[in-house]
């Protein structure tokens, strides 16, 4: 059996390519890395080309791993010989070996972030900043991210690219660094590829040595190259020009980390004889998910034109379900999964549930706890297990209970107050000598020599943190007394002042943090402090001893987006689908932002097998209150016949009777919380998503906007069409449409 007898038309296209440039544009679940695989196989053995002489690069350690194992199946030991490494394990490979053609000594070290970060902490002590109010970390990824910009990278001008929201001078801090590095003969991990460049750039005989060395090039996952790992590879294969370059321009969702879509995007300019192949058979999706992927990503405008075909048939229609607040999304979402497991025989496993932001777990985490149902959140911490989260709590145990050393030792100096370990080392001390707590020792001035004023100001925000406390919640309710813990604490200062993704992130949490607190009261309007904190901690998971251990592997699975790229679930739930957040607010100022963001739905989607769920809300509840949400853009891109909508009203938030936006009497007709893959009552009948079309001017409605009728209850308008006395509305009450004349219909604006 040869190595193309099992590939489809263009598989086999692109494997026996094997001269010149090649552009695979792999579309999703398209099988690229079959394609990889059989082509180095392909060429060792069909073609006689020694193993050795064929370079391959990606991105994971992980996906190195797996190609190489693949390799090593398709053509046995000689496999272990092709040169399958991460870009920067090749630049390091390549710098050992020749470095010191530009001065860096073979034995250089590889300073890691920790590294980075210690290097600035010592640069900032030199400055006489205090590396305990400036957050190493954030500097250090300041310092990657401008070594990313091609402007450093070509020695230009960096001035422009240096941050100015720093009460320092940063670029003077950057040179130190770059100092210091020199110094200690190291380099980050920039600087691998950087020196890599500027190896190949003034050392030809060095290009010579590695032209002879390597005929065969491959770079996987081609749309996330930044400039860097663009020009290595354009260096490498200048000579044999046999590059083959595989990837997906409408996956590209790394701009910030210094993904460049160009690369991919200007390959053909870059190579005018280059052939490009699309793969376009998609191994994943069923043809109704690929169809409404499709939709929404052919509105970006920088992109290559692909229609993905599936093999796998036409399956079921995705579903729009349209929730009135998040709780009620959430509860949607687990009550289709518990329908789904019984209905289809599906596992825990085979469910993810994708959002764009981290805060926004909590609500399915809430949930699914309280259906003891196991999950499992990738690529970051339970929400009650965040740093940020165990913090704030750190702050509210101590508050009623003062003699909690283990709560005050992680508050003391957050923030930076200027009390050391050696100040803490002091107290601990003292409190043994004692006999007495931690706090007794600040409280008392039992404290001896120099002491920090930090102290004094740690002391003072507890006392009346305290004293507030003792009014909760006859004269000020907990979720206020929560806000003022992480106000008068400094801690969102702290977060808003770090002015970084991670920042931001953090203060997202936070403020979600909050939005539980509210639930809490919701539920229990009277809720004390010393009893909410009871029953968080019934959130830990050494506290839920129902959990099965032996069934670690059959949860479901939450994550960002982001993180969701490369694998897929038989279903999956897109959910926080409003403007603002999904798209991101902080994406939708430039063509460019909402692009990715584009991209990155079109991730979401295609990671789904069997069935996708999208599912936005009307009402969100923010850190200043409560927010109108628009549905997303990208809803609105796939067209009537490839999505069916579906509404689903529950009282109030959290499932509670607490605020619903709306006024009595005016909440849609229909069963509530009616899962329609139940078979006890008649199914809901699911009804076309509304068409966005253009409001004539002479109404004013507008399409999507949510109006009380005084028979019918509440509705989304769905088309607006006519003019004059003849002026007609469409709109969606439950699941049935009614079509009225607007002058002669009383109809009360919702929102």
């Amino acid at each position: 059996m040869g190595f193309t007898d099992n590939l489809n038309t263009n598989q086999k296209k692109a494997v026996e390519h094997t001269e010149g440039p090649l552009l695979i544009l792999a579309g999703a679940g398209s099988g690229k890395t079959r394609v990889i695989t059989q082509r180095i196989a392909h060429l060792v053995k069909t073609l006689g080309v020694p193993p050795f002489s064929i370079f391959a690069v990606t991105f994971t350690n992980k996906a190195a791993n797996e190609m190489k194992e693949r390799v090593m199946k398709l053509i046995g030991p000689e496999g272990n010989s092709v040169f399958i490494k991460t870009f920067h394990s090749a630049a390091l490979f390549i710098l050992r070996n020749y470095g010191s053609r530009i001065n860096i000594p073979r034995s250089f070290s590889i300073y890691d972030q920790s590294d980075q970060q210690e290097v600035v902490k010592e640069i900032l002590n030199e400055m006489n900043l205090d590396p305990k109010k400036i957050k190493p970390s954030t500097i250090a990824s300041k310092i990657s991210e401008i070594k990313d910009k091609p402007a450093f990278l070509e020695g230009g001008d960096i001035t422009a690219i240096m941050p100015d929201h720093f009460s320092f001078n940063f670029a003077s801090l950057f040179e130190k660094y770059q100092e210091k590095l020199k110094k200690n003969d190291a380099l980050d991990f920039n600087d691998l590829l950087i020196k890599t460049v500027e190896l190949f750039r003034s050392a030809p005989e060095v290009l010579t040595i590695l032209h002879g060395k390597w005929k065969y090039f491959m770079v996987d996952e081609y749309q996330d190259t930044n400039y860097a790992q663009y020009l290595i590879t354009r260096h490498l294969s200048s000579r044999s020009r046999n590059i083959c370059v595989v990837g997906d321009d409408d996956q590209s969702i790394y701009s910030w980390r210094g993904a460049d879509i160009r690369n991919i995007l200007n390959f053909e300019k870059d190579y005018e004889d280059a052939l490009v192949v699309t793969l376009q058979e998609n191994y994943r999706s069923t043809e109704q998910i690929l169809s409404a992927a499709s939709s929404v990503i052919k509105n970006n405008i920088n992109r290559k034109d692909k229609k993905l075909i599936s093999v796998k048939g036409e399956g079921e229609l995705p579903v729009w379900c349209l929730a009135n607040n998040e709780y009620s999304e959430a509860e949607f979402v687990i009550n289709t999964i518990t329908s789904l497991k019984s209905m289809e025989n599906l596992k825990n496993s085979d469910f993810a549930i994708f959002y764009r932001t981290n805060a926004q777990s909590r609500i399915f985490e809430d949930r699914l706890r309280r259906e003891n149902m196991h999950y499992r959140v990738v690529g970051g911490l339970k929400f009650y297990d965040r740093k940020e989260i165990k913090d704030v709590l750190a702050y509210l145990r101590f508050i009623i209970n003062p003699n909690d050393g283990v709560s005050l030792k992680r508050i003391l100096n957050k923030p930076a107050r200027g009390i050391g370990k050696a100040t803490l080392d002091k107290i601990i001390s003292s409190a043994a000598d004692h006999s007495t707590t931690l706090w007794k020792v600040l409280d008392d001035d039992i404290l001896s020599g120099n002491i920090p004023k930090g102290i004094k100001e740690f002391k003072k925000i507890i006392h009346t943190l305290k004293e507030s406390a003792d009014s909760i919640p006859e004269k000020i309710k907990l979720s206020k007394f929560v806000r003022d813990v992480i106000e008068l604490s400094g801690y969102r200062a702290m977060l808003a002042e770090e002015n970084s993704i991670e920042g931001r992130s953090r203060l997202e949490n936070i403020d979600e943090f909050i939005n539980g607190v509210i639930d809490f009261e919701n539920y229990e309007p009277e809720m004390t402090l010393p009893r909410f904190l009871q029953e968080i901690s019934l959130f830990s998971t050494d506290e839920n001893p129902e959990e099965d251990m032996s069934d670690r592997n059959n949860q479901v699975t939450l994550m960002t987006a982001h993180n969701a790229k490369g694998l897929e679930f038989t279903v999956v739930f897109l959910t926080g689908m409003m403007e603002n957040m999904f798209p991101h607010k902080f994406s939708i100022d430039t063509e460019e932002g909402i692009e990715e963001e584009r991209r990155l739905c079109y991730v979401g989607i295609t990671r789904a097998r069997e069935r996708i769920f999208i599912t936005s809300a009307e009402l969100r509840r923010s850190f200043i209150g409560i927010d109108y949400m628009e549905p997303s853009r990208f809803i609105f891109e796939i067209p009537q016949d490839l999505i069916v909508m579906k509404k689903y009203y529950s009282e109030g938030f959290g499932g509670n009777s607490g605020f619903t936006g709306y006024k009595k009497n005016t909440r849609l007709h229909h069963d509530t919380n009616e899962n329609i893959y139940t078979g006890e009552k008649e199914p809901l009948e699911l009804t076309d998503v509304p068409a966005v079309e253009k409001n004539s001017g002479e109404s004013k409605f507008r399409p999507r906007e949510m109006v009380a009728h005084p028979k019918y209850g509440m509705g989304m308008i769905l088309t607006i069409e006519g003019s004059g006395d003849n002026l007609k509305l469409t709109i969606l009450f439950g699941t049935s449409k009614k079509t009225f004349l607007e002058k002669y219909t009383p109809l009360k604006k919702l929102n």
